[in-house]
């Protein structure tokens, strides 16, 4: 007898390291920034929650923030704690 139970199937997403690419990637490194500014410093899990980044897919919030970081946009300010560079 088959069983009932349903299978969820996940297909992750390329994430590119280059502008234009990857415009999920891009309008998630702008929600971070965006955050980072109104409300100043934050740990990844605060970031997390705010953002509800369990609906951006597996490892894209970590994707997310070595880009934004790598792009000169926010800095680590702690093990875990980010903030937006203003320039």
């Amino acid at each position: 007898m088959p069983s009932s139970r349903r299978r969820s199937v996940w297909a992750p997403q390329m994430v590119s390291s280059s502008q234009g690419e990857d415009t999920d990637l891009d309008n998630e490194i702008d929600a971070i920034v965006t955050l980072l500014k109104e409300k100043g410093p934050l740990g990844a899990p605060t970031i997390r929650r705010e953002l509800e980044t369990r609906f951006w897919g597996p490892g894209r919030l970590r994707a997310a923030l070595v880009e934004a970081r790598r792009r000169g946009l926010v800095r680590r300010i702690g093990t875990r704690t980010f903030e937006a560079v203003t320039d």
